[in-house]
């Protein structure tokens, strides 16, 4: 019978233990004030206490270094914390990007075991051939150079044991931690920390779950299939599990591998090209893209092709955010300030419209009002955007910070490898290809069979919030005042806005019926028919709105 007692006091131990080790690293990182504000002195040892230290400067420094020393879940968390610049302030973000996985590898018995144990079967079954010191080593897991039976090779990922239960007990710290800075830090008091670690926790259990990450590489790989320019390794899906992910093996450099690149004879111009061609196939065309792409997971290819690594961490971006994403850049080219702001403003999510945020917003893209797309920078363009949205508590996707983020550093490595690489520049075709994409025929009915199916939505959902206005009433939650002259205007309203919904309805579907019997042989003169006929419809409507406008005024 397991006793329970037993476990809390572990439990207990553990968690002590541990944030022994925190004052330790903060003491030695020079934060030791705030381990008195926080009321961690007794964790100290006898020997490193002092008097109560002075307030320390340079504090992105100070706690990427604490982060550093402590590993594991905290450089997993300043990491994420880098790449999301609504949660913390800039310097913070770029500060916490310096972080880097750099653990000591587990022994090949572990790893072994961990492999036998996840795939039920011994190692020697599976593969011909399996390295035993990894190739790479990080706080989660390491990866290992193996081949299977058939002689292909891959390279397996393999989780460090009881990884799971450790983040589990630094999480549950940071919960602690966090209560405590809120308390006692008059300046974290504006900050949400627990929300800040639920969505820490809400990453750590997608990286933990090595099927997810599976998954993520095999979009990417349908996605780039038969790229010229792009590979993406292939998942085998029979020798993975939750802890244990083997794909095929890449062999490249680092794309920042100066030395490298020359002995391969890669032109680092072309290379930035197809890293920025890349990203803004995953952005515009497939709405799903890799959220972490610095130098580290990029590597370089014979012939100047490029590849993606590691997959934990992508952006997902649903239609409607991509459309507006379309018309953000649409209305940069045409110089629409107001559009612009309106278009970012459609993204967020704010109780009311603050004037002063639509101006701030409006100042910051007036600064490239007189520019072409290829002089806009981008990546300034958007840190600046998102940084007033948190400023006015303007809540943003998180995919679309994901996306601020990747961009700024897809702009980075592509300037590391061409000092005069531009992301604008290579927009400025997307931009021509967005717009004649939006004025083809498919596009606009498409866009027809979408509103259609909207208001379809919405018209089955009326008699349910009728229902539950008319349940409201009854019980005297809700109160409705009349004036007796007021009701005849209302009704007319109503009867015209009934009149023009049933007449747009009518519109949408002839154009989309037409459409569908233009595919039809012999119906072309019966689809000429229904066009017309709506476009009849349509100038209809048009004059009857102009007139009533007339009339009001």
């Amino acid at each position: 019978m397991i006793d329970l007692n037993m476990i809390g006091i572990k439990h207990a131990y553990r968690d002590v233990q541990r944030l022994k080790q925190i004052a330790a690293a903060l003491l030695k990182s020079g934060l030791g004030y705030y381990i008195y504000k926080l009321e961690l002195g007794q964790h100290l040892h006898w020997h490193q206490k002092t008097a109560s230290p002075e307030k320390p400067s340079e504090l992105p420094v100070k706690i990427r270094i604490a982060m550093d020393e402590l590993g594991g879940t905290f450089i997993k968390l300043g990491q994420l914390l880098s790449l999301r610049p609504d949660l913390i302030p800039k310097e913070y973000c770029d500060e916490f990007s310096r972080l880097q996985d750099n653990v000591t590898g587990f022994p090949y018995e572990k790893v072994r075991d961990i492999v036998e144990t996840e795939l039920k079967q011994s190692i020697r079954d599976i593969f011909s051939n399996f390295e035993k010191e990894p190739i790479a080593s990080a706080s989660i897991g390491q990866v290992h150079k193996a081949r299977l039976m058939n002689g292909t090779r891959v390279v397996v990922k393999v989780q460090r044991p009881n990884m799971k239960e450790l983040m589990d007990t630094d999480i549950d710290l940071l919960y602690h931690l966090a209560e405590l800075l809120q308390n006692h830090v008059e300046e974290l008091k504006d900050y949400n920390l627990k929300s800040i670690i639920d969505e820490f926790k809400r990453y750590t259990l997608n990286e933990l779950d090595y099927l997810k990450e599976g998954r993520n590489i095999d979009r990417f790989y349908k996605n780039f299939l038969g790229s010229k320019t792009v590979k993406i390794p292939k998942v085998h899906w029979d020798f993975t599990t939750k802890k244990v992910l083997v794909m095929s093996y890449v062999d490249g450099i680092p794309i920042d591998d100066k030395d490298g690149l020359r002995d391969w004879n890669c032109d680092e111009k072309t290379i930035s090209k197809n890293l920025a061609d890349c990203f803004l196939k995953q952005v515009f065309e497939d709405g799903f893209f890799h959220a972490d792409p610095h130098p580290a997971n990029i590597f370089a290819l014979p012939e100047n092709k490029i590849a993606l690594l590691d997959y934990g961490i992508c952006g997902n971006l649903s239609e409607d955010l991509k459309d507006r994403l379309d018309r953000i850049l649409i209305a940069l080219v045409h110089r629409k300030i107001n559009r612009v702001a309106d278009e970012f403003m459609g993204i967020g999510v704010a109780e009311e419209k603050d004037p002063n945020l639509v101006n701030e917003l409006e100042t910051i893209v007036e600064e490239y009002a007189d520019s072409d797309i290829d002089q806009i920078n981008f990546p300034h363009l958007f840190y600046d955007m998102v940084f007033v949205a948190r400023k006015y508590n303007l809540s943003l996707p998180v995919d679309f910070i994901l996306l601020a983020k990747a961009i700024v550093t897809i702009e980075g490595v592509g300037q590391q490898l061409n000092p005069d690489f531009n992301l604008g520049s290579t927009l400025h075709e997307y931009v021509d290809d967005l717009t004649s994409k939006k004025l083809r025929p498919s596009h606009i009915i498409k866009s027809f069979v979408d509103d259609v199916s909207n208001f379809r939505d919405n018209v089955k959902l009326v008699p349910r919030q009728i229902n539950e206005i008319l349940f409201k009433l009854k019980r005297g939650e809700l109160g409705v005042h009349f004036e007796r002259k007021d009701l005849v205007q209302l009704e007319r309203e109503i009867d015209r806005s009934s009149s023009r919904v049933s007449l747009g309805v009518i519109i949408a579907a002839l154009i989309v019926a037409s459409a569908l019997v233009l595919q039809i042989r012999n119906g072309k003169w019966l689809a000429v028919a229904g066009f017309l006929i709506a476009i009849f419809l349509t100038i209809n409507l048009f004059i009857s709105a102009i007139k009533e406008r007339r009339i009001v005024v």
